[in-house]
């Protein structure tokens, strides 16, 4: 999937775009040390005007990624699955007619559509986390409670049902990614064997906090992993800011806190009987 995604058009020439940014960047950097006014003037607003650009690349760049993992999750789920259905109903159907000549054999193959049935449930488990339909057609709290369901650990989901929290599609789906990227972090490399989701308003702000009960994360992987980089890559480019800190007693907290513009928060509006009059 890096492979098909790497080769993507649109995802190259944002990346080729990224690296002339950066030069561009560096260059800049390097001659911020003149002492005039007007050119350090001049220098500051260009530096801005290329963070700016920077910012709007990323975001180019990560509509670029979840595009084609679009792409491939609906395959997997409208063409492969659709396939492998198929050839389990063949083969069920054969193992029938085998069965009337030989029986063994016709048990056998009898057993080949279980194992197709298993490996649907896997590829639309792929499809899933590849392109999560659920945040689109029932919001944040829901795709984060399937992911939940979904992960092999004992993950929880914890959300105040009494606010309903209304986000940007784009927002939605980065916070996603995070709580996607930490969960798969702490069962992968932390051997977390309890994993807790939450989401909250803490001081009117929308935050999103995943902690397990890991052995930690290790300083290596502060500094060199590829999955805490992205989590940080995609809260910046949403305005949050991401703190990954070690918990009392063992495991690892990982918090995004967002500001309170890039959400709607308001209550829930109690159910009224109908029928009353």
């Amino acid at each position: 999937m890096k492979n098909e995604i790497a080769t993507n058009p649109a995802y190259r020439k944002v990346v080729a775009a990224l690296d002339d940014c950066e030069k561009r960047y560096d260059g800049l950097i390097k001659g911020a040390g003149a002492t005039d006014d007007l050119r350090l003037a001049s220098t500051v607003a260009i530096l801005k005007g290329e963070v700016e650009q920077r910012r709007r690349l990323e975001v180019e760049l990560l509509t670029a990624v979840e595009t084609e993992r679009q792409r491939i999750g609906q395959d997997l789920h409208d063409d492969l699955c659709q396939r492998l259905g198929a050839i389990a109903l063949l083969i069920g159907s054969l193992a029938k007619e085998v069965s009337v000549l030989d029986k063994k054999l016709g048990e056998k193959l009898g057993k080949i559509p279980a194992l197709v049935t298993e490996a649907i449930g896997s590829c639309r488990n792929l499809a899933r986390g590849l392109h999560p339909v659920t945040l689109a057609s029932a919001g944040l709290p829901a795709a984060l409670a399937e992911l939940a369901a979904r992960v092999p650990a004992d993950v929880k989901f914890h959300w105040p049902r009494s606010e309903r929290i209304d986000f940007e599609p784009t927002l939605a789906l980065h916070l996603y990614r995070i709580a996607e990227e930490a969960v798969t972090n702490a069962v992968k490399h932390a051997g977390a064997k309890s994993i807790t989701i939450g989401l909250a308003i803490l001081a009117r702000r929308p935050v999103l906090e995943i902690a397990d009960d890991g052995k930690g994360i290790g300083q290596k992987v502060k500094t060199e992993g590829m999955g805490l980089r992205n989590m940080e890559y995609r809260a910046n480019v949403i305005g949050g800011n991401l703190t990954v800190e070690a918990r009392k007693g063992g495991g690892t907290c990982v918090r995004c806190t967002l500001p309170l513009r890039k959400s709607v928060l308001r209550p829930l509006k109690p159910k009224t009987d109908s029928s009353a009059k």
